[in-house]
């Protein structure tokens, strides 16, 4: 599986190269924060494949 180049934040709307998306890890879980809101949201591609 090839993951998506681009991101949409479900906040704030904003569009951008997923590489603009600072990847965070909450809790052992895997989040994206948008730059612009600083809204963290999951998405199903990961930075880590298995």
């Amino acid at each position: 599986m090839i993951p998506p180049f681009l991101r949409r934040c479900p906040d704030c709307g904003k569009t951008g190269l997923a590489r603009s998306f600072e990847t965070v890890d909450t809790n052992g879980e895997h989040r994206v924060a948008c730059p612009r809101c600083g809204h963290r949201f999951r998405v199903v591609d990961r930075s880590t494949l298995n």
